[in-house]
């Protein structure tokens, strides 16, 4: 049986559903820069606009209760009163997850879930392995049947009007 974790032994952490999750070791190089070339994206076309991006780690309360911490790789938001000085508190718009083999179940299963609960209007999941994006755009109040894109198509993003990015220069 596994020792009990404490966020103040830990680096860096998330804590859904009461359950604390280690996110040690860092992410990989390449993970990083999907992660990189995606926030890219959202920057460039959001400057100016009421909508911000956040790369990690930025810190998402969920809950009202602070029981659900998570620190997506990009978020998301266009409620400005959600941001406040450490983070956001409330659904994000749009999240984004690079998976990694320590985190690909967490985000597939237990994420997923967490977020279509808590608002969140659209989850990608980035797979650099397969090099496929996953998007779950969230409709009354559930997460409709993921599209799945591959390296060389191009992810209209739902959320925002003209915003589309073409998976090639991600993967690149």
């Amino acid at each position: 049986m596994g020792k009990k974790l404490l966020e103040s032994e830990l680096e860096r952490w998330e804590r859904i559903d009461g359950i604390v999750y280690d996110m040690t070791p860092p992410p990989s190089s390449q993970h990083q820069a999907i992660v990189g070339n995606l926030y890219g994206e959202f920057y460039t076309y959001l400057k100016g606009k009421k909508c911000k991006a956040f790369p990690a780690p930025f810190g998402v309360w969920l809950d009202d209760e602070n029981d659900i911490y998570v620190e997506p790789d990009i978020t998301v938001v266009c409620d400005q009163s959600k941001i406040h000085e450490k983070g956001c508190i409330g659904a994000p718009d749009l999240v984004v997850e690079v998976l990694s083999p320590s985190t690909a179940l967490k985000d597939k299963r237990v994420k997923l879930r967490r977020y279509r609960l808590s608002g969140v209007r659209e989850y990608w999941i980035v797979d650099p392995l397969n090099q496929i994006v996953e998007v779950y755009k969230l409709s009354e109040n559930v997460f409709t049947e993921p599209q799945v894109y591959g390296k060389d198509e191009t992810v209209k993003v739902d959320i925002f009007e003209d915003l589309e990015i073409n998976l090639h220069d991600i993967f690149d």
